[in-house]
């Protein structure tokens, strides 16, 4: 009789543990559906911090790149220094690629021939700190 309750008393405690994990399943799975990360506005300076930062990753960089030629491609007399540091930067970044350097040099050149140069002698310092 004492085993018999014992065993009900197991099976009982067993259904309610399972209902329980089903429970906080089923709840964490609506909760992170529901939840919608609010998406960051992406600045010239914030897209360049992401380049000057050591530790970015090679995807980071990539997306850097392309959103800085997407949509700050074009430069001006006050910008032109803001970009050469940004090139020497990318050039000694240590997760970088030859591509992408050669990507974001070459869009650079198309969208502003007429700093041409200064984006040359740029990469020309970025590739020399380079090593």
């Amino acid at each position: 009789m004492i085993t018999a309750n014992l065993i009900l008393t197991i099976v009982g405690l067993l259904f309610l543990l399972i209902a329980l994990v089903a429970l906080y399943v089923w709840l964490g799975k609506s909760k992170t559906t529901a939840v919608s990360t609010p998406a960051s506005i992406e600045t010239f300076e914030s897209l360049s911090e992401i380049i000057k930062s050591r530790s970015s990753s090679s995807r980071e960089l990539n997306h850097a790149v392309e959103m800085i030629l997407d949509h700050f491609g074009s430069m001006n007399s006050h910008t032109v220094e803001k970009y050469k540091h940004l090139l020497e930067s990318l050039c000694t970044h240590p997760r970088t690629d030859s591509k992408l350097i050669l990507r974001f040099e070459k869009t650079l050149r198309t969208n502003n021939p007429d700093y041409s140069h200064e984006i040359e002698k740029a990469l020309a310092v970025g590739l020399a700190q380079r090593g």
